[in-house]
């Protein structure tokens, strides 16, 4: 029968499917719309409810913060919804004062029983409660509740917050432990946040994190590798009898953003010897990756001295890549006030363009800082 839908043993009118279709889809577009309008009405009659008692408990946590004599004995009295706008303030004014002050923010914050709220989400949360949990007891600078805790690290973001609660709280025995809990069983990438608390850590001692990169970099990740050497990069002078030799293979790894990655955290140690050899060089320089011999050639200008320059400008004659060859160039420039004798009479049209181009960097920041001043 045209017209007709048979299922079951019966026959519906096609139009009558069509009817309820509808029907059943403008029942549930309505639903979601009152839904979606109650939704905001009870936000908005929250974030009401919390602007009215937001000002006076501002002006009661300052009282206590800055009256030596006040205690913080009136919490005990709040509801749930000023707790919660309480807790708020308690976290932006931790961020932002420092010295005494801090003292008596942390004791409003044990009055607020945050220190053991945050100890047992640690054990009983996920993901993101563990997170917010960590990063209460960094600000409260309560590492004992961790401590206390039936917790161990599962993630790289979580594995950053434990060791950036520890650091910012003088609790590692040495900054090897730090690096240990960062590196030692991970092979996936940090946040900007974790590869941060790295540096931070690797600071103070180098050598711990040039010896765990010998023994682990082969199990990280490429973007790990790639996070643990652009810290690398950034250690510069503290870096003295450390082992290079897995900076050095990382120049030979099959992914371009970390062999460039290792070519710039070399740039640091030109004066080690053990890096200085001819064959090391010339394999960097013949680098299939346009992007990677642009990192050795800011390299060989960050060593700067008479026989880096000699082998840049003699590689710099031969680039084949414009764009590469004005990377070389520009690092040239940074490092030289004028063009090497010992340069190829080829490179001074590229030399003249990165000068000016530097020169017109140079005026530009200038009178930027003077429209600020």
């Amino acid at each position: 029968m045209v017209g007709t839908i048979t299922a079951f043993g019966y026959s519906v009118s096609l139009t009558a499917v069509l009817v309820v279709f509808a029907l059943v889809i403008g029942i549930g577009l309505a639903v979601m719309f009152w839904l979606t309008v109650g939704l905001s009405v009870y936000r908005s009659v929250q974030e009401t409810r919390r602007g009215r008692v937001r000002d006076n408990l501002q002006d009661r946590l300052l009282d206590g913060v800055f009256d030596p004599d006040a205690d913080w004995g009136w919490v005990k009295e709040l509801s749930r919804n000023e707790r919660h706008v309480l807790e708020s303030l308690l976290d932006e004014y931790l961020r932002e004062l420092d010295g005494q002050n801090v003292e008596k923010l942390h004791e409003l914050g044990a009055e607020l029983g945050i220190p053991d709220r945050s100890k047992r989400e640690l054990e009983t949360g996920g993901e993101y409660e563990r997170l917010y949990a960590l990063t209460w007891l960094t600000l409260l600078r309560r590492p004992d509740r961790l401590d206390a805790a039936d917790f161990a690290p599962r993630t790289p973001r979580e594995r950053a917050a434990v060791a950036r609660l520890r650091y910012e709280n003088d609790d590692l025995e040495a900054p090897a432990e730090g690096i240990a809990i960062l590196l030692e069983e991970t092979t996936s990438q940090f946040t900007v946040f974790g590869q941060d608390t790295l540096y931070r850590i690797a600071i103070a001692n180098p050598a711990a994190l040039f010896s765990i990169g010998e023994r682990r970099y082969r199990a990280w990740s490429d973007p790990l590798l790639t996070q643990v050497l652009v810290v690398c990069q950034h250690l510069g002078t503290n870096v003295t009898t450390e082992d290079l030799s897995w900076l050095v293979s990382a120049l030979e790894h099959e992914t371009d953003a970390v062999r460039e990655a290792a070519a710039q955290a070399l740039g640091n140690v030109g004066w080690r010897s053990d890096i200085r050899d001819d064959s090391f060089l010339d394999r960097a320089l013949r680098d299939p990756s346009p992007r990677v011999r642009g990192a050795v050639y800011r390299m060989l200008a960050r060593w700067g001295d008479s026989e880096a320059i000699r082998t840049l400008t003699g590689a710099l004659q031969h680039e084949s890549n414009p764009r590469t060859r004005l990377t070389g160039t520009n690092a040239l420039v940074d490092s030289r006030d004028r063009l090497p004798d010992s340069a190829p009479e080829t490179l001074e049209n590229a030399w003249a363009w990165s000068s000016e181009h530097a020169e017109y960097d140079r005026l530009a920041r200038r009178r930027h800082r003077e429209v600020s001043d």
